[in-house]
């Protein structure tokens, strides 16, 4: 009866530590507290004078705060040219917990200005970040294209922290991060969303970030993540609206001498015609020389051959004279040739489409297409670098050694 005892006493003390271990690995997200997480920081219409924010916070407090300063002028948060704007602030239930989402906005900044800032109330604020408005009339900058850094595990998402790293040790300079989709490997697993936000929690809150909902990012089996609800709830992005998609899952923004759009892949078909009625109308709003779309399922990748997409898609691309399409998941390296109507043309006649493989764990086998001018698959994290000037664009890719796989310039 002892020896029965005794390992009845054991299994359940193994059993115990292996649930433990469990939960380490998958990265169960710590309890919310008044302490604001998961700060992330994104563009509203216009990033020469605007700035947005969303945090998560306990469902203790109701009222937080964005305090910011011109980074020059900042002498402490407790003195008088500390401006603050309030956030909209909600609750919400999700698989895990219940916790208060706060998203706010910061209005009529002065342009090529950098800022300190924090978020908080008076149960607690987060740590000092900073950011940097646009200039009015930049001439040349860096941005970052990651892509595909869906996982399940605090280390899967470590990965992605080191390909951002890297990218940002190569280019320091860098002015914001376009991540085209699957942020997550179960957009409904809200520990997922909260690994992705806090492996880079320093990065995200002082590098301006430009997400695009992936179809991972949308999947709803608990039905926690309707319309795309907990890729809403991260990012406070423009609510453009009428298409069909949800409000807040495409946008677009104008960036130096460069407009770039956002497009939702994953709302199904019968909004893409309305969506690229929406592109024709945004493009034309802006008088920007370089024209840039990300989306998630691309038209031209490896793996996948998107025809639905193709279809619809294209020929708006064609028609605007769009000079490059950053796409994700496909887990490989693909750059096209020069694309119009399907069939190759000269450098500048056309549009470059590309994928930078995957900036997470997962990688699927090298596949040929016809299009593809390069197409690699080095199964290990990689990162595009788009270097925009007046006269032209160059797009370099990197694995995660920083070694320079891939070089491709457009001229204007």
């Amino acid at each position: 009866m002892k020896r029965i005892f005794l390992k009845t006493v054991i299994g359940i003390v193994v059993l115990c530590i292996l649930f433990s271990l469990l939960a380490c690995v998958s990265g169960a997200a710590s309890a919310q507290t008044a302490i604001p997480k998961s700060i992330i920081n994104t563009f509203g219409k216009d990033p020469t004078t605007g700035r947005c924010f969303t945090w998560n916070t306990s469902t203790a407090v109701k009222k937080s705060v964005v305090e910011y300063c011109i980074k020059d002028e900042f002498k402490g948060f407790d003195k008088s040219n500390i401006s603050r704007a309030t956030a909209r602030s909600y609750e919400v239930k999700n698989d895990l917990d219940k916790r208060m989402i706060h998203k706010a906005e910061l209005k009529n900044l002065k342009s090529g200005t950098e800022y300190v800032y924090r978020i908080g109330d008076t149960g607690g604020y987060c740590e000092k970040g900073t950011f940097k408005t646009a200039e009015s009339d930049l001439k040349s900058f860096t941005f970052i294209n990651i892509t595909d850094t869906q996982g399940v595990t605090v280390g899967d998402y470590a990965k992605w922290k080191n390909i951002l790293d890297k990218a940002l040790e190569k280019f320091p300079s860098t002015r914001f991060l376009v991540h085209t989709g699957d942020i997550v490997d179960n957009g409904d697993k809200t520990n997922q969303w909260d690994n992705f936000a806090s492996a880079a929690k320093s990065e995200l809150m002082n590098l301006p970030i430009a997400p695009v909902v992936g179809n991972h990012d949308v999947l709803n089996k608990n039905r926690t993540n309707s319309n795309a609800k907990n890729f809403t709830d991260r990012f406070n992005l423009p609510a453009e609206q009428n298409t069909g998609a949800p409000a807040g899952t495409f946008y677009s923004f104008d960036y130096g001498n460069t407009h770039i759009a956002v497009m939702n892949t994953e709302c199904g078909s019968k909004n893409f015609k309305s969506q690229g009625d929406w592109l024709r109308k945004d493009m034309a709003k802006s008088d920007k020389p370089w024209k840039i779309v990300a989306l998630h399922r691309g038209p031209y990748g490896a793996t996948y051959n998107t025809t639905d997409i193709r279809k619809a898609w294209v020929p708006v691309f064609d028609e605007l004279g769009i000079d490059l399409v950053l796409q994700g998941h496909d887990h490989n390296y693909v750059r096209s040739y020069p694309l119009k109507k399907g069939a190759v043309v000269k450098p500048g006649k056309g549009t470059i489409y590309m994928v930078g493989n995957s900036g997470g764990v997962k990688f699927y086998p090298q596949k040929s297409r016809s299009w593809q001018e390069v197409g690699l698959q080095l199964k290990t994290q990689m990162y595009l670098a788009v270097t925009v000037s007046d006269t032209e664009m160059v797009i370099n890719a990197y694995d995660s050694k920083n070694a320079l796989k891939d070089s491709v310039t457009i001229k204007k």
